[in-house]
C-alpha cells in the first residue's frame, strides 16, 4: 500500500480535508485527521454601561443591547420623546419648585414642567390632548369621587395619594416637550406601596378620567354577598366544623403577642378577614366578633391589643414619655394598624346590630363602650383633616352605635365633631361626607 495523500487548508485555517487512498482494495476510505490549532473556549456575549459626561450631549443613558432602543411607553402611545434635552427654559427655575405641598381640595396646577428626554416613565402614564388645568381638575374630581386621600404640590404638579385600602402612590403631570404641541399633557401614576391590583383598579379610573372618560367607578359590580347566600348552597346541609376549637382565633392571638411588627401586621389583617362577613362563614365571624367585643371566655388579649391600638395606635399602650422620633415608615405602620383596629370594630358591630345582639353587648360591657370607645371614636372623627380614612371608619361605628346609646353618644359631642368631618370632606372625601351625613342624621 502506497502513502496516503493528505492535504491541509492551512490557507483558511477551517480544519483538515479528508484523504483518499488510490490503492484500496474495498474501495474508498476516509480518514479523518485532528487540526492543529487550538479550540477557544466560548464566552457569552457581554453587555456594557457607557458613562457619558452630558445626558444633553449624548442622550439616554441605560443598558440596552446592541441594535435595540429603549421603551418608550405602552405600545402604540409613546409618551418618552428621546430627543436633546434643553438645557435651560425661560418658565422654570429651581427657586419656583421649593413650595411645601398643600391638601387643598383642588389641584391648581401652574405651568408644568417639559417631559426631560430620557425620562423613564412608567407603563401607566397617558398622553391626553388637553391642557394641564382641565386635565387636574378632572383628576380631582376622580379623587374625591373615590374617596382618596390626597396631597397636592400645584407648583411642581404632583399629588401624593392614599386609597382606603393603605396602596400609595403617587400622579406627576408634564408637559409635552414638542414646543409646538402645547395643549398635550402626559400623566403618570405611579405605585409607591401596596396592592398592585388594588392600584391598578385606581389607576386605569383615574388615566380614563384625565382624558374626560366616565371613572369605572360609577360602573363598578355590586359588593359580593357571603358564601352562605351564595344560590347554588340554599336547601345544602352543610357540615358546619368551622374552626369550632378557635384555633384560628389563637392563632391570631399568638400573631398580636409576639414581638415582631409584621407578624403583629399579619395578625390585625387575619382578624380583619376573621370579622368580615363577605369573606368567612358565619360561625367564624360570631366566634370572633366575642373575642373583640366581649372577652369570650378567660381570654382578654385580643380585646387589649384592640383597645391598646384605638387608644394609642400601638401594641405596646402608651409611647407618648419615650423620646423617640419616628420616620415615615414607622409612622405609616402605626397608622396602619390604627385603621385596622377601626375595621375590625366596624366589623363586630355590624354583625352583632344585625344579628340583634349588641344592645346586650353594650349594657354587658358599657364601660368599654362609653369610656374607651365612643371617646376614641369621637377624637378619630375630629381628626379628619389629617386621617380622613380613619374618621371615616369611625363614623361608620357611631352609625352603628347610634340606634342603641344616641343620647350618650351626643352629648360626648358627636355631633359637633361629624359636622366639622362632613365640612372638611364636602369636596375632599366622598365616603367620609356621605358616612358623616348619615350618622349625624342617625343621633338627631
Amino acid at each position: 500500500m502506497s502513502e496516503q495523500q493528505c492535504t491541509s487548508d492551512a490557507g483558511t485555517g477551517k480544519g483538515a480535508r479528508r484523504s483518499r487512498s488510490p490503492l484500496s482494495a474495498g474501495g474508498a476510505s476516509t480518514v479523518f485527521l485532528t487540526p492543529s490549532r487550538q479550540l477557544e473556549e466560548e464566552a457569552p456575549t457581554m453587555r456594557s454601561a457607557a458613562i457619558l459626561s452630558s445626558a444633553a450631549d449624548h442622550g439616554p443613558i441605560g443598558l440596552h443591547n446592541r441594535g435595540t432602543k429603549p421603551s418608550t411607553g405602552l405600545p402604540g402611545h409613546p409618551t418618552t420623546d428621546f430627543g436633546q434635552l434643553k438645557k435651560s427654559s425661560p418658565h422654570f427655575s429651581k427657586q419656583q419648585f421649593d413650595v411645601a405641598p398643600t391638601a387643598g381640595s383642588k389641584w391648581l396646577v401652574q405651568q408644568l414642567e417639559p417631559l426631560p428626554a430620557g425620562f423613564p416613565l412608567e407603563r401607566s402614564s397617558r398622553r391626553v390632548n388637553a391642557t394641564g388645568s382641565i386635565v387636574a381638575e378632572r383628576i380631582t374630581a376622580c379623587l374625591f369621587e373615590r374617596s382618596i386621600e390626597t396631597e397636592y404640590n400645584d407648583v411642581e404638579g404632583k399629588a401624593k395619594c392614599r386609597t382606603l385600602d393603605y396602596v400609595y402612590f403617587r400622579i406627576r403631570l408634564f408637559a409635552s416637550s414638542d414646543d409646538t404641541d402645547s395643549i398635550t399633557t402626559i400623566v403618570e401614576v405611579q405605585r409607591r406601596k401596596g396592592s398592585a391590583f388594588n392600584f391598578m383598579k385606581d389607576c386605569r379610573a383615574i388615566l380614563d378620567a384625565a382624558e374626560g372618560r366616565a371613572s369605572s367607578f360609577q360602573t363598578a359590580m355590586p359588593p359580593l354577598k357571603p358564601i352562605s347566600a351564595m344560590s347554588c348552597l340554599q336547601g345544602v346541609k352543610i357540615d358546619n366544623d368551622d374552626d369550632s376549637d378557635g384555633a384560628d382565633i389563637k392563632a391570631t392571638a399568638e400573631l398580636l403577642s409576639m414581638n415582631k411588627s409584621d407578624s403583629n401586621l399579619l395578625g390585625m389583617e387575619n382578624l380583619e378577614e376573621l370579622t368580615n362577613q363577605r369573606s368567612t362563614s358565619e360561625n367564624i365571624v360570631r366566634l370572633a366578633t366575642k373575642n373583640v367585643v366581649s372577652c369570650k371566655g378567660d381570654s382578654t388579649s385580643i380585646r387589649d391589643a384592640i383597645t391598646s391600638l384605638l387608644q394609642h395606635s400601638s401594641l405596646q399602650g402608651d409611647q407618648s414619655h419615650l423620646c423617640t422620633t419616628k420616620d415615615d415608615t414607622e409612622t405609616d405602620y402605626d397608622e396602619r394598624m390604627h385603621n385596622l383596629s377601626l375595621s375590625v370594630v366596624y366589623n363586630a358591630l355590624s354583625f352583632t346590630a344585625e344579628e340583634g345582639s349588641l344592645t346586650e353587648l353594650i349594657r354587658m360591657h358599657s364601660g368599654w363602650f362609653h369610656d374607651t370607645l365612643i371617646s376614641v371614636l369621637i377624637r378619630d372623627i375630629e381628626g379628619a383633616r389629617d386621617r380622613p380614612h380613619d374618621a371615616c371608619l369611625a363614623a361608620k361605628c357611631l352609625h352603628c352605635l347610634a340606634p342603641y346609646s344616641r343620647q350618650s353618644i351626643a352629648d360626648a359631642g358627636a355631633i359637633e365633631a361629624l359636622v366639622g368631618a362632613q365640612a372638611f370632606a364636602a369636596d375632599r372625601h366622598a365616603s367620609l361626607a356621605n358616612m358623616a351625613d348619615r350618622a349625624i342624621s342617625a343621633l338627631r
